[in-house]
């Protein structure tokens, strides 16, 4: 990298739309009448699907090109899962059965990302919306919910990520519809 590069934290994610995050929002307020966390802001929740890190920023043309040649499909996502991991103690919402189309663009980026000279995770794609970090969830035990939350998912984002003392702050820099969607909502350009 050369002397004054600016590196750039990316991810690749699912990010819900508005209607969506008013309900993960309504589902976080009601547990936090029992658990005790730093509760992820709504603005903030999604599901990563590809975890870049430090990229170059003179590598952002190629990441883009390798999001806009993803042939992903729309599904329905049903996060109906809640769960807890003790060492890292984070909570998180995900899905008893994940959708073949979810599975088919994470591991279809990771490969792309891989092919460019990316160095990725090797372990199993396993889809998690993280609602609080830092989490003691008293009498919350893992296990089905009786009311899932339904997200139509018709399109996938480029994320990137800033560090600062007060968590992360993202911003969507790019969004691309899946097949069989309807356009991107304006809802997503703005972030």
């Amino acid at each position: 990298m050369s002397v004054g590069t600016k590196t750039l934290r990316l991810f690749f994610a699912l990010w819900p739309g508005e209607a969506e995050r008013a309900s993960l929002a309504q589902f976080v307020e009601t547990l936090k009448r029992t658990t005790t966390a730093r509760w992820v802001e709504p603005e903030n929740l999604h599901i990563t699907l590809a975890f870049l890190g430090e990229v170059n920023e003179e590598r952002l043309p190629l990441v883009d090109r390798i999001g806009g040649g993803i042939d992903g499909q729309s599904f329905e996502l049903k996060l109906d899962r809640i769960d807890f991991w003790p060492k890292k103690e984070i909570l998180w919402l995900s899905p008893s059965s994940t959708p073949a189309a979810l599975d088919n663009l994470a591991n279809g980026l990771t490969a792309e990302l891989k092919r460019a000279g990316f160095v990725m995770e090797n372990r199993p794609y396993r889809a998690h919306l993280t609602i609080a970090r830092k989490a003691h969830p008293g009498c919350i035990s893992s296990g089905v919910l009786d009311g899932p939350i339904r997200w139509n998912v018709g399109s996938f984002c480029l994320v990137e990520s800033h560090l600062s003392g007060m968590g992360s702050q993202y911003r969507v820099r790019k969004s691309w519809n899946l097949s069989g969607s309807q356009a991107i909502p304006d809802d997503l350009s703005v972030r």
